[in-house]
């Protein structure tokens, strides 16, 4: 069993998907042989044609067209995780491999109910023009508390923000704690993002408030879409 699943997902930008993998593929072999990569095509319009690689990669496509379905995407890239252990990391950011690779010898010593969120280089909050510390997406949780606690509410799918907003608010409410790794900066935002889509809060901003006026819980059901997996060519 791998220590750790590290997951991601992406809509277009095949290029900037296959940038990462030649990445991974560069880190030692020591850290490899302990992790897994998951990732998840969230109905990308071109997906990328993916080549042979020597890394543990299951890739996975979304094939219900649902805009904005971070929540559905996240849900399935967990659902379909192995390890003890997830980090969860937007396609446009780029890990530090050594301070990761630190993380992942001291796996054992963390708490199954925290969620640790990781400092990131240089991040502006584009709808508010703020700097951030760190990412609310980019986090490392243990995958079976979270199944247990948390996930992602899959009602906020549809529409642009507010799903990694709230999913901490259910996580806490559940009993789980949040933190941030007191280190220098463990990722660094890469300059590409979605454009074609809109990024109206209006909708999710309401729906997210009525949520917590409701008791912060989740909706049920999960993977409310079709999805399959893709098939790598190992090297």
């Amino acid at each position: 069993m791998k220590k750790l699943s590290i997951i991601s997902h992406f809509y277009n930008h095949p290029e900037m998907v296959l940038k990462q993998i030649r990445y991974w593929e560069t880190l030692p072999d020591a850290f490899l042989s302990q992790v897994e990569f998951v990732l998840v095509d969230d109905c990308s319009e071109t997906p990328p044609v993916f080549p042979q690689t020597k890394i543990d990669l299951k890739v996975y496509r979304v094939t219900s067209d649902i805009a904005w379905n971070q929540a559905g995407a996240r849900n399935l890239g967990i659902f379909n995780a192995s390890a003890e252990w997830a980090l969860y990391f937007d396609i446009d950011q780029h890990f530090y491999a050594e301070p990761m690779f630190t993380v992942l010898s001291q796996l054992h010593t963390f708490d199954k109910s925290t969620l640790y969120y990781f400092k990131i280089k240089e991040l502006m909050d584009i709808v508010n023009n703020v700097s951030l510390a760190y990412h609310p997406s980019t986090f490392l949780v243990h995958i079976a508390s979270f199944k247990k606690m948390g996930m992602y509410d899959e009602d906020f799918a549809g529409h642009y923000g507010y799903e990694d907003l709230y999913m901490p608010r259910v996580w806490e409410a559940n009993g789980g704690v949040r933190t941030i790794f007191n280190t220098p900066d463990f990722f660094e935002q890469l300059d590409f993002g979605t454009t074609s889509l809109s990024r109206d809060l209006s909708r999710n901003a309401a729906l997210g408030a009525e949520k917590m006026r409701n008791g912060t819980r989740n909706s049920v059901g999960i993977l409310r879409f079709q999805w399959q997996q893709i098939p790598i060519p190992v090297a």
